[in-house]
């Protein structure tokens, strides 16, 4: 797989900035639901085969 750049806004980056500094890992799964996950989605949607399974459950 080819590796993948994902670009976060500066409201991001102080949100996983305060995720780490209060080790909060229910706030950091909701940040990777919420946010990575879609702009992963985004950046990969064209290499995507829409014949084939991701295996991803939505």
């Amino acid at each position: 797989m080819d590796k993948t750049i994902v670009e976060f806004s500066e409201q991001d980056v102080i949100r996983v900035e305060a995720i780490v500094m209060d080790a909060d890992a229910a706030e950091a799964l909701r940040f990777i639901k919420e946010v990575v996950k879609p702009k992963l989605r985004a950046k990969t949607a064209a290499a995507l085969d829409p014949t084939k399974s991701t295996g991803i459950m939505t």
